[in-house]
């Protein structure tokens, strides 16, 4: 009775203990499952990790902006914009986002870009590589459409641009006007105009043409700003001007917040932002038409519009071997620039010296006028009465479409014989006697400075010189002045724009150095000295210059495409950082002041 009281009661306790257990590691048991569950989830989304582009829009019109944003998901992680060409590139930052939902984390990154579109049409951004840790991702394709600028405005744009000719059917060699004109309905800043190349024209700013006015357009106000450019179409045929560009920041107005009430939607209440833009004008065609063969007397002065020619002789009464000037005055509007001296027809009795023109020419918004002077001198070789046949100026009119032909007056010029004023003197020997002879006395005059040395030993040297004194008087004044020349060539300022660029993009580089620099102050220094060795390569001296002109001079300067790419990329990196105002760590400057400097290096060999 006694032993199965106690196998009860220990069999019982078995079971009490057996029961406990759950309850004890209950929340040991939940963690454990817990933490299973999210490791399975992590690691769930490193294999799932992509990449992911997406647009605001598809279809924008001239002069607006797309913003890409590309996300990567799972992963940290890099992307390669270089092959993005259609559009320009600033960058907008990196943003980062993690969610646990149902006990899964999901972690996205964001990059974000702001893209301007360099010309119209189907524009692509095309696959764009993502480099994570252990893998390479790729984004879709993306097509953007551009719509071309409609020629007739509604006034809902607020900024645009229109570029026209005065004539689009001129003739070879007429002065035509570019005007560029920028309508603005709201503020811009930081612009920057890039004229077209011009190709087949010589052109030519004309100063102190730029004017500002105001103007309504269906109903809307605009700001207009006006540039004129002098061309002189050089050939026949069509030409094609290119587009005008203006690359700009457009300041948008938008509001912080909602109110109930409705105050804080009042624009007054609201913020500006920049938006960059590039605003771009319609290409234009001009038709240049040759000229009619000229079948006149004479020879074709090459002048084309409104002509007058004028002569004028300073002396029409003169003396053997005195000179004359004769002034030939060419006047009138058009390509004047080219005037080339008429001919003259001078009697076989002259000797003629032309002089340099001198002109006095005006670039106006109405092509070029003024007056060009051709000046000869004459001087008459033998006396009589001469005559200078009429001088002919042949030139093309425009409004006759006919040539046309312009006669100076004949001018006479009375040649009378050299003067002779004073009479000359002849000398001559005496006449010789032959009584007397040519040899005469000898007669003492007077006594030497110094005592002639009249001895033979006067020849030999009264000291002997050792060769080592000899050789330092020889060599002491050519040491004395090899080391002038050194210590000038070494103090001497270069004043050449390759040596100053240089000096500049070093300075720029020591500066970024700088440990109390700013952020912007270390991008700007960048900035400065890799474009002040691009121009240090071109040779000029100068600020700034665009992204093509960057192209432009390393590839003439025989790099490669690729070197080239690695330049002009790394320049848009460094102005897009700057411009968009991004923070960088100690880690993020080391990289970027590494690379500037091993381009500057490689630019400046």
């Amino acid at each position: 009775m006694c032993d199965r009281t106690i196998s009860t009661d220990t069999e019982a306790t078995g079971l009490t203990e057996i029961g406990v257990f759950p309850i004890r590691y209950r929340h040991l048991f939940c963690l454990m499952i817990v933490a299973v569950f999210s490791v399975f989830s992590l690691c769930t989304a490193v294999h799932a990790a992509e990449a992911v582009a997406v647009v605001d829009r598809t279809r924008i019109g001239p002069g607006e902006s797309v913003e890409l944003m590309v996300t990567v998901k799972g992963a940290d992680g890099t992307v390669d914009i270089s092959p993005i060409r259609d559009f320009k590139m600033i960058s907008g930052g990196t943003s980062t986002s993690v969610q646990i939902i149902n006990g899964r984390m999901s972690r996205e990154v964001n990059h974000t870009y702001t893209l301007i579109p360099l010309k119209e049409g189907r524009l692509v951004i095309p696959p764009l590589s993502v480099t994570t840790d252990d893998r390479a991702l790729k984004t879709a394709e993306i097509v953007v459409i551009v719509s071309p600028k409609t020629q007739e405005k509604t006034g809902s744009e607020d900024v645009f641009a229109e570029g026209n000719v005065s004539t689009p059917n001129p003739y070879e060699g007429e002065p035509i006007v570019y005007t560029f004109k920028l309508f603005n309905a709201v503020q811009i800043a930081n612009a920057r105009f890039q004229r077209p190349e011009f190709t087949g024209f010589t052109a030519k700013e004309v100063e102190k043409s730029q004017k500002t006015y105001r103007t309504i357009l269906n109903g809307r106000e605009y700001n207009v700003t006006e540039l004129t450019i002098l061309l002189v179409p050089v050939g026949a045929g069509p030409k094609t001007i290119d587009p005008a560009a203006l690359e700009c920041d457009l300041a948008t107005r938008q509001t912080t917040r909602r109110s109930p009430f409705g105050m804080m939607d009042d624009p007054f209440f609201g913020q500006n932002r920049l938006e960059r833009r590039i605003i771009r004008t319609e290409p234009v065609t001009v038709t240049v038409k040759a000229l009619p063969p000229f079948d006149g007397k004479g020879q074709f002065s090459g002048l084309v519009g409104a002509f007058q020619i004028q002569s004028q002789v300073d002396k029409v009464s003169l003396n053997v071997g005195e000179s004359a000037t004769l002034s030939l005055t060419v006047s009138g509007a058009g390509n004047i620039v080219d005037a080339a001296a008429p001919e003259v027809l001078v009697p076989d009795e002259f000797k003629s010296y032309k002089d340099t023109p001198q002109e006095n020419i005006q670039a106006g918004v109405n092509g070029y006028s003024g007056e060009k002077v051709f000046r000869t001198a004459l001087v008459p070789l033998k006396e009589g009465q001469y005559t200078l046949a009429p001088i002919a100026l042949n030139f093309f009119d425009v409004p006759s479409g006919r040539y046309q032909t312009r006669l100076t007056d004949p001018i006479s010029i009375r040649v009378l014989p050299a003067e002779d004023n004073d009479n000359p003197t002849v000398f001559s020997t005496a006449p010789v006697s032959a009584s007397k002879p040519l040899k005469k006395h000898v007669e003492f005059t007077g006594r030497d400075i110094l005592p002639l040395k009249e001895d033979m030993n006067a020849l030999e040297p009264q000291q002997d010189m050792s060769p080592f004194r000899f050789w330092a008087f020889l060599l002491v004044p050519a040491l004395l002045c090899l080391c002038v020349k050194v210590y000038v060539t070494r103090t001497e300022k270069k004043e050449d724009p390759t040596s100053l660029m240089l000096q500049r993009a070093d300075h720029a580089l020591k500066d970024a150095c700088k440990p109390d620099v700013s952020a912007e102050g270390f991008l700007t220094c960048l900035s400065r000295s890799l474009t002040s060795s691009l121009l240090a390569k071109a040779g000029v001296r100068g600020e700034s210059l665009t992204y093509a002109e960057a192209e432009t001079i390393l590839l003439s300067k025989g790099f490669s495409e690729e070197d080239t790419r690695s330049v002009t990329h790394l320049l848009e990196r460094i102005d897009s950082a700057r411009f968009s105002g991004q923070e960088m760590d100690s880690i993020s400057r080391e990289t970027l002041l590494s690379e500037t400097r091993e381009q500057v290096k490689r630019i400046s060999k």
